[in-house]
């Protein structure tokens, strides 16, 4: 009797500390806290399920929108285009990733180039706390559907459809593309298209804010003065479902070449306050092989622990073997566009230490067949 009550009193205690850490722990949140904290949850997550084409509930007043035959066209686009790409693409890099990828993301997830691809980024790195987003785009507004009346709301989900239609088959956002299909004041805009992604792979929001860097490098929200700004974005707080962590993911819209992170003193400072970090590079236009991206790609090298990018990112030559274990896999080629970007150092390591092809487009493969990554682990520096 002695014995178990000691053993009730051990697993007490350990409860108990469990309980504290859970509590410690602020990326855990008590529904009660939930409520408290993010009163916009439930219309935020509303909007993104009509956006995505979900299940809304009767009780929401977009609900009589979606009674419309031309929502429920949009919604059979959708519902197909999506499970495509689930089975071509994303339950392939989630096995892949499962065998290959040994750093989960915890902490901080680079992500420069990005536009609103939040998809991937979560896809191959499900355990990361944050996410830091970086493209040339206006974040935009949340979405409001009920702002417009008749046909202009369905013209408007049409935009995405438009908007979506590579990511959705090739599993890449085109430059030209998106400087046409995304607008500021569309559904289609980052803002808008992130929230489909989450609502599509099935994450719950908790709260969308307008933010943006100031001159000292600090995170603000709100609207900001003109002179006050140094890079405008948007900020997501979400989780997978209740009791799961809380993740943040901020967008920011900034020109990442050297001349514009020279002037930009307040996001470089921001930047620069981020270390021992996870970077993810895919169909970055070979921007990080040029001079006039000496900056960016000196700071990803010293603050990556974990690096994963096709061949369109950090050039191979850049990892030294004194600093990087590297492994490399899939299938080498540089299309034609990008002919001058051909790396005859990597052609050569991927003919002799390819672990074997990608079931998943990437990059500017656009086939499995045809696409390729490298994984750069950093090495623990000695003494």
């Amino acid at each position: 009797m002695g014995k178990c009550i000691k053993v009730s009193a051990l697993i007490v205690a350990m409860g108990a500390a469990m309980l504290v850490m859970s509590c410690s722990d602020t990326r855990y949140l008590s529904e009660a806290q939930v409520r408290t904290l993010y009163k916009n949850s439930r219309s935020l997550n509303e909007t993104a399920a009509f956006l995505a084409g979900t299940d809304i509930s009767k009780n929401s007043p977009l609900y009589g929108l979606t009674q419309d035959n031309r929502y429920a066209a949009y919604r059979q686009y959708m519902d197909g285009i999506w499970e495509n790409y689930k089975k071509k693409n994303l339950a392939n890099i989630e096995s892949w990733r499962r065998k290959h990828v040994k750093d989960d993301g915890s902490g901080l997830v680079m992500y420069p180039f990005s536009g609103p691809d939040i998809l991937n980024a979560l896809a191959f790195f499900p355990g990361a706390d944050e996410f830091v987003m970086i493209g040339l785009e206006l974040p935009g507004n949340v979405p409001d559907p009920l702002h417009y009346k008749g046909p202009d709301i369905y013209m408007e989900l049409w935009k995405i459809k438009n908007s979506l239609r590579t990511i959705l088959q090739l599993n890449l956002f085109r430059t030209i593309e998106m400087a046409a299909d995304f607008k500021a004041d569309s559904f289609s805009n980052i803002t808008g298209v992130m929230m489909f992604f989450l609502a599509r792979y099935r994450y719950q929001i908790l709260d969308i804010q307008k933010i943006y860097i100031d001159r000292t490098g600090e995170i603000k929200r709100g609207e900001p003065k003109p002179f006050e700004k140094n890079a405008e974005g948007v900020e997501f707080t979400f989780r997978k479902r209740a009791g799961a962590p809380v993740k943040v993911a901020r967008f920011f819209s900034v020109d990442l070449s050297d001349g514009s992170l020279t002037r930009l003193q307040g996001f470089s400072s921001f930047l620069s306050g981020k270390k021992n970090f996870t970077t993810f590079i895919k169909s970055a236009s070979y921007l990080l092989s040029y001079d006039t991206f000496r900056i960016l790609r000196s700071y990803l090298l010293a603050g990556s622990r974990f690096l994963l990018q096709e061949d369109s990112g950090i050039p191979y030559r850049f990892f030294e073997a004194k600093d990087w274990n590297i492994s490399l896999h899939g299938t080498y080629r540089v299309i034609a566009i990008f002919a001058n970007r051909f790396q005859k150092d990597l052609d050569e390591a991927m003919k002799k230490n390819n672990r074997g092809p990608l079931p998943f487009d990437f990059g500017y493969g656009f086939e499995p067949e045809k696409s390729n990554i490298m994984i750069a682990v950093k090495k623990p520096r000695k003494g």
